[in-house]
């Protein structure tokens, strides 16, 4: 059937008011007059085009655009993929040339990072939906419309059905995007306006009149919009059912479902839905009746329709040609014209191009990426983990002593490790990633012994491997405590078997799979709510708010109040540190307001050994152990009432009655004012000519030789109390009679420590501290003897001894002291990862409280902490900064006065700083191959610390 040549004028100008935008003014007027004064016909009829352009396209077909918006024959551009500085500087190349000033739209649903690289993706739609909070949908869409203004994007295209299926919450969401959008003079286009179905009515002169079915729940928010002064909508380009009022019209009618849709909803939705901003047409979507049609044919009868503004025409010249000739035969379509083209320049000037605007496109992408737009996006992905379910009430976890863990993968081809490892930052958990392969029996006895299972799905998990993990959780439940979390897998929460704990996270991101681990175990508490209703017993709106226990979280340092940028520069001090070799390797960490905002780790486990350093990396702590093992001890023992500290060692340690000891009190041992020596070796006891003495030491492991010395050296049990009788012994440091002892750093007061705390505790030091302190805190990494617990080449080696071990130490403990008692003393002997290390800071710095537990008071903590005398720097036990005098402070000059912590031997230190609510770990083996000071003399640890409050600094000098 040949293409219609002649329309029929159905349209009354009463269906093409002039359009003046809703609050419009004189100025606003003023300034539309003015332009469309300055337009003769053919400009006029430009102004309805929008035309697709990238960076990547062909240079003919750029020329052509830039010619077409020279000569006025385009009013509008879709911007397409590309980078943000090309992007902009072709925007601003053709906003130049446009006497007129130009739409430019974009697809930005979810931000830039849909179109443009090296931008940021905020959460989709759905994941938007989960969000409780109506305001973070206000605050995400200004941050858009701040990045569209930087690129010079004026126009944006989003839906907004995918938000959920609650047609209210959908109508509020959208309602604060658009506004959020509109605010800022960035025009808000809603895409896929849903149509279920056609009846034509009528058909003249090939024209068809048609009466649209819609979904009153689909359609409810797009009615809102349009209420509250959407600028545009664009219809859905679909195949949808067509029906016919009777049977005559079949033949009549020469247009697909699609294609009415696109034609006529616009003009519809004016007439029946009170509609009156800008209507759009997708020319390349349309299918006519005819493979006969003219250039031009489409573009002229979309215009006829009543539609605004036409996307992609595909030759502009001959559609100006038809829509001209129409425009001249027909006043109507004259007097239509004049209508559309003053409401697209209400719509521009809306948008603010009534201003000429100028771009710089300096830092573009570092604008684009700033801080607070990615605080923003983390929060959004934060604010949307939905417990689904969670009847059991094991959320947040909170015991993490006593429990088995384990992580079930569902991904047995390409592992998850992402997920896994977040987890492993709370506590130590067994992987599993069934395969089908594997002895089922075997694999669920295996399961029956963790006492805590999380389950990861993922988009990826097919059906058969549900089927499969299902099949092992219901031979699990009820008897182990099962948190399955859902990454956006389509079947899962569709046909979930009734588990009793339940976490979506919607998608499969890395912010999302460090947030579902975060909701776990209380870090960050779980507040959003389903978007739709997934089955009958996860109905949409549904949702468990769980609360925190105040454990460590991962985030940008901005979100704590630091600059990145400067912080940043740790990564040069720890570089230079490698290079000099001032240590082969070493893991930093800072932790502000309970939130990691910097975790990183540098060079390799020794100089041959290339294997990387992470953040699973064990290091010897030397003297940290001090502060993080036997203080805790004493901390314990004080606040119980177990000890006075201010009473004499040999209260509860008689055997030193009649030693030269017998009048050292506890509290100057903690203040390193007892008198006692530095430093005595006691190693060189148990040699003789190089040769270790068969009384202390024995090649092999057994029961008459349990303590390891080093890999391949055991020492008798008796070697102990052969030490202690040693530090009974040991000389005083000289003093004038009847004064006191002036403070002089010694480790043999922390060696009695340990030796009073077993005997008034009747239990070993390790296990006390396993059971009190470093289980219950989720440290699986702290702890003494490592290599009864992991693989060596996890743990970084210190020294090669060539005076008293004469082989590489890896794994037992750097000092020889400690090595005799087999590698526990209170002096030494301690290891972990800066993670583990960090939790046990982060419960000092809350007072005592971390995890749900409260492990000191408060006033334990500050007695501790606090400086002691004024001749001496020094805690109870902690070491803290001299103010004034960097030359002789252990710490950052810029460390607060209540700032405590330690420093160790192999290259390591913990400070924590109350009033910058500051935790910063530095691990290091700065000892390996040899004792060598480089670490020390190049101030390392120092400088770093100084750029920690150099950031802080900075970040409040920019939000002043």
């Amino acid at each position: 059937m040949a293409f219609v040549k002649k329309t029929l004028v159905f349209f009354s100008v009463g269906l093409f008011p002039l359009m003046v935008l809703a609050q419009t003014n004189d100025t606003q007027t003023k300034w539309v007059d003015s332009v469309f004064n300055t337009l003769n016909t053919t400009e006029k009829i430009g102004q309805l085009f929008m035309v697709s352009v990238s960076t990547t396209s062909e240079t003919s077909a750029l020329n052509e655009i830039e010619n077409n918006v020279k000569s006025r024959q385009i009013g509008s551009i879709f911007l397409k993929s590309g980078s943000p500085v090309q992007q902009a500087r072709l925007i601003h190349q053709l906003q130049d040339e446009a006497s007129v000033p130009l739409i430019v739209a974009m697809d930005a649903e979810w931000g830039l990072g849909k179109s443009m690289d090296s931008t940021i993706s905020f959460p989709p739609p759905l994941v938007m939906g989960a969000i409780r909070n109506d305001s973070l949908t206000y605050a995400m869409g200004e941050e858009i419309a701040h990045q569209l203004k930087l690129v010079g994007v004026n126009m944006n295209f989003a839906p907004i059905q995918s938000f959920g299926g609650n047609k209210f919450r959908v109508a509020q969401r959208s309602l604060l995007y658009m506004k959020a959008l509109q605010e800022n003079q960035v025009l808000s286009c809603a895409r896929s306006f849903p149509v279920k179905g056609i009846t034509i009515t009528d058909v003249q002169k090939g024209f068809p009149s048609i009466q649209l079915s819609l979904d009153s729940a689909e359609v409810y928010p797009y009615q809102t919009l349009f209420n509250n002064g959407l600028s545009g909508v664009v219809p859905a380009i679909a195949e949808f059912p067509m029906f016919y009022s009777n049977v005559g019209l079949v033949k009549k009618n020469n247009y697909g479902s699609s294609s009415l849709a696109s034609l006529f909803t616009g003009d519809w939705m004016k007439k029946k839905m009170n509609f009156t901003a800008l209507t759009f047409a997708n020319i390349p979507g349309l299918k006519l009746s005819t493979e006969k049609y003219r250039a031009g044919e489409a573009e002229a009868l979309a215009f006829q329709a009543g539609n605004d503004i036409l996307i992609n025409p595909t030759d502009v010249g001959p559609a100006i040609r038809r829509i001209r000739k129409l425009v001249r035969k027909e006043k109507l379509y004259e007097y239509q014209l004049d209508a559309t083209v003053k409401k697209i320049l209400y719509a521009k000037y809306n948008a603010g191009l009534s201003q000429k605007k100028t771009f710089n496109t300096d830092n573009l992408v570092a604008k684009l990426n700033r801080p607070e737009a990615r605080i923003l996006n983390q929060k959004l992905y934060e604010a949307a983990v939905t417990v689904a379910r969670d009847q059991p009430g094991v959320l947040p976890v909170k015991t993490l002593d006593n429990n088995q863990f384990a992580y079930i993968s569902g991904e047995a081809e390409r592992p998850n490790d992402e997920f896994y490892h977040f987890i492993s930052k709370y506590v130590s958990t067994t992987y599993f990633a069934p395969t089908g392969q594997e002895d089922r029996v075997e694999l669920l006895n295996t399961l029956e012994d963790h006492d805590v299972i999380v389950v990861g799905i993922f988009p990826q998990t097919s059906e058969t491997t549900l089927a499969r993990i299902d099949g092992i959780l219901q031979h699990l439940l009820p008897s182990h405590t099962v948190v399955i979390c859902d990454f956006g897998n389509e079947f899962f929460l569709k046909k979930e078997n009734a588990y009793p704990t339940i976490i979506t996270a919607y998608v499969n991101t890395k912010e999302m799979m460090k947030n579902v681990a975060e909701v776990i175990f209380g870090a960050l508490p779980a507040d959003g709510i389903l978007p739709t209703s997934f089955n009958a017993k996860l109905p949409e709106g549904s949702g468990v708010a769980t609360q925190v226990l105040n454990r460590l979280k991962w985030s940008v340092p901005e979100d704590a109040g630091m600059n990145a940028n400067v912080l940043n520069k740790i990564d040069s001090i720890a570089k230079e540190a490698i290079v000099r070799k001032a240590t082969p390797g070493c893991q930093i960490l800072v932790a502000k307001d309970g939130k990691v905002v910097y975790e990183k780790s540098f060079g390799t486990l020794s100089y041959e050994d290339k294997t990387s350093v992470s953040d699973q990396t064990i290091y010897d702590l030397a003297s940290l152990t001090k502060v993080s093992a036997t203080l805790q001890v004493v901390m314990f023992m004080y606040e119980k009432g177990l000890i006075d500290i201010y009473k004499k060692a040999s209260v509860y340690l008689p055997e030193l009655k009649h030693t030269n000891k017998k009048d050292v009190t506890i509290v100057d041992m903690l203040t390193h004012q007892a008198g006692l020596v530095p430093f005595i070796p006691l190693w060189n006891q148990t040699v003789k000519d190089s040769l270790f003495l068969p009384l202390y030491y024995n090649r092999e492991r057994n029961p008459e030789y349990p303590l390891q010395v080093s890999p391949n050296l055991f020492a008798a049990s008796t070697l102990r109390d052969s030490v202690w009788m040693w530090i009974e012994k040991s000389k005083m440091q000289d003093k004038i009679p009847r004064t006191g002892y002036t403070y002089r750093y010694s480790d043999l007061g922390f060696m009695i420590l340990l030796r009073l705390a077993e005997r008034v505790l009747n239990q070993p030091l390790e296990d006390f501290l396993q059971q009190n302190f470093y289980e219950p805190l989720g440290a699986s990494t702290t702890g003494f003897t490592p290599l009864n617990h992991f693989q060596s080449q996890r743990i970084a080696p210190t020294e090669f001894d060539k005076i008293y071990r004469k082989s590489l130490v890896q794994g037992t403990v750097h000092d020889e002291r400690a090595a005799m008692m087999g590698g526990v003393s209170g002096h030494a002997g301690l290891f972990s990862t800066a993670n583990d290390l960090a939790k046990l800071g982060q419960m000092l710095l809350q007072n005592g409280y971390y995890g749900g537990y409260q492990y000191f008071k408060p006033e334990t903590v500050a007695r501790f902490t606090a400086k002691q005398y004024d001749k001496s720097r020094r805690g109870l036990g902690w070491d803290k900064p001299v103010q004034g005098d960097w030359s002789n402070s252990p710490t950052s000059i810029l460390a607060s006065p209540s700032t405590f912590g330690h420093t160790g031997f192999t290259g390591t230190c913990m400070w924590i700083d109350p009033e910058f609510n500051l935790v910063y770990i530095f691990l290091s083996n700065r000892v390996y191959p040899d004792r060598n000071t480089k670490l020390i003399n190049l101030n390392i640890r120092s400088r770093i610390q100084d750029v920690i409050y150099q950031s802080i600094f900075s970040y409040c000098a920019q939000a002043q």
